[in-house]
This record gives C-alpha cells, sequence and structure tokens, in this order.
C-alpha cells in the first residue's frame, strides 16, 4: 500500500510504502501526485519504504515504465526532490538504477538510510 500526505508546516510530501507493491502501485502513485492541483510547483517528497516490498522481482526493463509516468509529472512541475528511505539491498539496487536512467534536469532523486538524514536532504532546498 503506498499512501501519502501533504505537510504543510514543513512543505514535504510524506510517503509511505507498507506491504507488498506492485510497479503498477508505484505507477498509481505517481499519476495521484500528477493529478493533485494542490500540491506546490517546486514538491520535496520524503517516501518511507522502509517497510515495503516489491510483490515480484521487478526486472530493469520495467523500470522506463516509471520513469515515463514520472515524466510526464515532471513536466507540470519546475522542481521535484525526492527523499527515499529503502530498507533492502534489492530495492536499493533499483533505485540507483533509476536513478541512472532518469536523467531529467528538474528531477533530484537520493537514497538515505534514516528519516533525519533524509529530511536534512531535503530541508536544504
Amino acid at each position: 500500500m503506498i499512501t501519502y500526505t501533504f505537510n504543510k508546516n514543513t512543505g514535504i510530501v510524506e510517503t509511505t510504502i507498507k506491504g507488498y507493491v506492485s510497479i503498477t502501485d508505484l505507477i498509481k502513485y505517481i499519476e495521484s501526485l500528477l493529478e493533485d492541483k494542490t500540491l506546490p510547483n517546486i514538491l520535496k517528497i520524503f517516501t518511507d519504504a522502509s517497510q515495503g516490498r516489491f510483490e515480484k522481482d521487478i526486472k530493469y526493463e520495467e523500470l522506463p515504465k516509471i520513469v515515463e509516468i514520472n515524466n510526464k509529472h515532471l513536466q507540470q512541475r519546475e522542481l521535484i526532490y525526492t527523499a527515499f528511505i529503502i530498507s533492502t539491498a534489492m530495492e536499493t539496487a533499483l533505485a540507483e538504477l533509476y536513478k541512472d536512467i532518469s536523467k531529467a534536469k528538474n528531477y533530484y532523486f537520493k537514497v538515505f538510510y534514516t528519516k533525519g538524514a533524509a529530511l536534512n536532504w531535503l530541508n536544504n532546498f
């Protein structure tokens, strides 16, 4: 399950990924951000995926699907900063591969191991 709320005090979208999720779940989440017109043009996203897992092994060939929908989102925003907390080696490797294939100039994506480090990075922007 993927849920998010916008924290008006910090200006950060706080996303939680729990349990098993699919590529389809991830795409629906990105689309929901795309459709949410209440979010700011410069978007800061904190995602805690430490309790989430992909429901099956994701193949490298599937990552461009996520990049494609994310690029639609990027066209509507001036800047997006995304800080991820990921707890497994597989998800960390996939996140790094995603970062390598997503070359948008207005998208900054970084993986962290603690919430404090992730929020500190986001608060620099």
